[in-house]
């Protein structure tokens, strides 16, 4: 078996330099300047790697000689391969064969379960153990004290989650080969041996989780960790290291900063950069329901998204004057007491914000042609929130929302929940949504509607006069051409 247990810690000249490469990104990433990625493994295509495939697994001769069936030979030297399982009646029988095995390869494991414990009983002084097969998924039970296991292999399986006490009882062990499966986060493995090789290049790892403490390991035993690729939707083709590193620096900026302390900082997304050589994080910092009676004045670098809903906040000044703030796209002020958004007027960040939140506050009006001229403006709006806001329905005001929701209905995803209130006689409110109010919900007769009136009454006026002047001009030409005076003068007594 050596072909598929032989020592892969002499790594070649390229992933030596990978690996030189990664620790000086690493060390170069204190102050969260994107690291350079020249060299880095980024692509899926390191997800595949080499020489995870069993040699006697895969021989060609032994798979036509026991296709379709469960069976075990045992070769010289102490090596005992089993295909499909092991039938309990003829292990019984081989007994004595399988207590001399030194070497036990099981090839396609024919269950999603292996338990670990029956190689005690099985093959008590085995030294080399490997397993693979794609039904399998789970270790059921924790490795037995065998004296004697040095190496094991578990290869081409979906196994997708250990224990790090999966291996502990095992004193001789030295290598751990467990590449090419199905594993999406590291354990900090605990081992009785004073050193063991471990392999994992190959597997699918969410760098979603918090593995951090990859970084922080100095045992040397994770042997090809600057080779591990993330494939979840965040970090799909980043270094495991460099992800981590990201998340590592960002958890000491938000811990450091006493006023988002107590929020959580997180990487939504870790894109590369156009030029190719550089990461840019997009950086989460919620910090929802923590007693803000205003915006934080202190953000971590490449923040796009803040949540800060269920606070008390009053105003967003912030918005318009903090550099920092110029880069937050998607903003959350959900349930807070801001009562007025006028200040954002011709403001930067208005002309270049994706997704604006401001459900459940205190404000009664805005000026509509703001928010009209900036999602003019802005080619990368994406969404507008304004419900559950007590709107007053002043006929002037609610006609020209009214007209903006309509337009901007695509942006405005809560347009058909925006309600306005009108008072009766007695003072109660009566709310009616914005998107069906018709002028004689809100246009009567207020102060407002009578300053209308006077305004058609004023047109009316000056058109009487213009008139009276026009008539006035006529009768004097009429006059001094032809001496008539005009008819209503000569009827004068």
């Amino acid at each position: 078996m050596t072909s598929h247990l032989r020592p892969i810690r002499d790594a070649s000249p390229q992933h030596t330099n990978q690996f030189t490469q990664t620790r000086h990104d690493i060390d170069e990433f204190h102050s969260f300047v994107p690291p350079t990625v020249a060299e880095l493994p980024m692509s899926l295509k390191n997800l595949a790697v080499d020489n995870v495939i069993i040699a006697e697994c895969s021989d060609p001769a032994r798979l036509r000689m026991f296709e379709g069936k469960q069976h075990c030979s045992f070769e010289p030297g102490g090596r005992t391969v089993c295909f499909r399982g092991l039938d309990t009646r003829r292990t019984l029988h081989s007994q004595g064969r399988f207590n001399r095995t030194k070497e036990l390869i099981l090839c396609d494991w024919p269950t999603q379960r292996f338990d670990p414990r029956e190689l005690a009983e099985l093959v008590p002084n085995v030294e080399k153990f490997a397993i693979t097969g794609e039904r399998m998924w789970m270790l059921k039970y924790d490795f037995p004290p065998l004296m004697n296991l040095w190496a094991i292999n578990i290869t081409g399986t979906k196994l997708n989650q250990t224990r790090a006490s999966s291996f502990q009882r095992l004193p001789a062990l030295r290598q751990l080969n467990m590449r090419g499966n199905a594993l999406v986060e590291i354990v900090p493995f605990v081992f009785r041996s004073a050193h063991v090789d471990i392999y994992l290049q190959g597997n699918p790892w969410n760098c979603t989780n918090d593995m951090i403490w990859l970084l922080e390991e100095r045992s040397g035993f994770y042997a090809d960790k600057s080779l591990l690729v993330c494939k979840d939707w965040k970090y799909t083709g980043r270094p495991m290291v460099t992800a981590m590193e990201y998340k590592r620096v960002l958890r000491e900026h938000c811990r450091s900063h006493e006023e988002i302390r107590n929020c959580t900082c997180r990487i939504s997304y870790l894109r590369l950069s156009d030029s190719g050589k550089a990461f840019q994080p997009m950086v989460t910092v919620n910090c929802t329901g923590k007693e803000f009676y205003r915006l934080p004045s202190y953000l971590p670098p490449n923040t796009t998204v803040l949540h800060v809903a269920n606070n008390r906040i009053t105003e967003v000044e912030l918005l318009t004057r903090v550099e920092m703030y110029m880069q937050v796209k998607d903003i959350y002020l959900d349930n807070n007491n801001i009562t007025s958004i006028d200040i954002l007027e011709d403001s930067e960040w208005l002309d270049n914000f994706r997704i604006l939140s401001l459900r459940g506050n205190q404000i009664k009006r805005i000026r509509v042609y703001t928010m009209e001229h900036a999602l003019q403006r802005n080619a990368h709006v994406g969404m507008l929130f304004l419900s559950d806001n007590p709107w007053r329905c002043g006929c002037r005001f609610a006609t020209r929302m009214q007209e903006f929701l309509r337009k901007h209905e695509s942006v405005v995803v809560d347009s058909r929940n925006i309600t306005c209130y009108t008072l009766n006689d007695e003072g109660h409110k009566s709310f009616l949504p914005v998107m069906t109010l018709t002028p004689n919900d809100v246009c009567r007769e207020t102060e407002d509607n009578r300053a209308a009136i006077y305004d058609v009454m004023s047109i009316v006026f000056a058109s009487l006069i213009a008139l009276i002047f026009t008539k006035l001009a006529y009768d004097y030409y009429i006059y001094r051409k032809y001496g008539k005076l005009p008819w209503l003068i000569m009827k004068m007594p």
